[in-house]
């Protein structure tokens, strides 16, 4: 089998991710062990036609377009989050998602506060908020080094969750998945190489969360960012397949849908968009929006 191009691994890290929370969305909060089969176009939770992604897609793709048009630009980011929210911007229907800690920080830019500094840095904001959004820091800045994607994938996480946790495992994935995109290592070293990674670029303050990230044991796709993090992970790790990895991510039940587009970004990437099943990928609602976006990120490629 031929190995994914570049532009095969960019366009399947965003529709694995999309096509990963649409899936995902109908089974949200189901109870552990309720879930037997993982069907397309299952009608559930949010009650959403098939092919719905949400709050997670819809804040990935505004990313995805900030990147593009701006550059690193937190308050830029920070805009087109809050459009999302008030006018339905990057979303293929209404509003019908959005996490606490989310909310509070475009409400409190909103209100005039800056991006940069509106996100939550309690211990109690760290749900998987800017984990589900973060993955265009890596398919954007691929070629960038090791210092500055860390510094964007925490400065971006904080514009909605500042606590040093979230923000290092927004790195850790970001690291991870820009090591997939040059197909060079398997899955374990790429992960072992993103902690490495990480660990050499920790200011000495954020050491014990670090820990706490690398030493956590649970994956019940809960919300809580570390066990949304390596829920992700397993599921895609012991899948052969893109499709396996999100019906795995879903069967933890719980936060399904963050689950299994943050799997589902990180499967998109290591087999190519053609690992996406073509009725999933053909039944999804809002290509219009997708399209525009997918092309102006493959036409970066070659051009670093």
């Amino acid at each position: 089998m031929t190995a994914p191009s570049l532009r095969d691994r960019l366009a399947g890290g965003v529709w694995g991710h999309l096509v990963g929370d649409a899936m995902g969305v109908p089974y949200e909060f189901s109870r552990p062990g309720s879930i037997t089969a993982v069907e397309w176009g299952h009608s559930g939770t949010h009650h959403q036609p098939p092919g719905t992604w949400s709050d997670d897609g819809a804040l990935m793709l505004a990313l995805l377009d900030s990147l593009l048009a701006s550059g690193f630009d937190v308050e830029d980011q920070g805009r087109r989050a809050l459009a999302w929210m008030r006018d339905g911007a990057y979303a293929p229907g209404g509003l019908f998602d959005i996490g606490i800690a989310t909310r509070g920080a475009l409400v409190r830019i909103e209100a005039g506060a800056a991006a940069a500094t509106a996100g939550g840095s309690d211990e109690g904001s760290n749900g998987n908020g800017s984990l589900m959004r973060i993955l265009p820091i890596a398919l954007v800045g691929r070629d960038e080094e090791d210092t500055i994607l860390v510094a964007q994938a925490s400065a971006a996480s904080a514009v909605t969750h500042a606590h040093p946790r979230s923000r290092l495992t927004c790195a850790l994935y970001t690291l991870l998945a820009r090591n997939l995109l040059r197909a060079e290592e398997d899955r374990p070293t790429a992960l072992a190489g993103a902690e490495a990674s990480l660990r050499a670029l920790l200011p000495d303050e954020w050491k014990s969360d670090f820990e706490i990230l690398m030493g956590y044991q649970q994956r019940t796709g809960a919300g809580y960012v570390v066990d949304c993090f390596w829920s992700a992970w397993e599921a895609f790790a012991g899948a052969s397949s893109y499709v396996e990895t999100i019906e795995r991510a879903i069967r933890y039940c719980k936060d399904t849908d963050t689950t299994a587009c943050v799997a589902g970004g990180l499967a998109g990437i290591y087999w190519g968009v053609d690992a996406v099943p073509s009725d999933w990928r053909g039944g999804m609602r809002g290509t219009e929006i997708v399209s525009p976006l997918l092309e102006r990120l493959l036409a970066t490629v070659g051009t670093a």
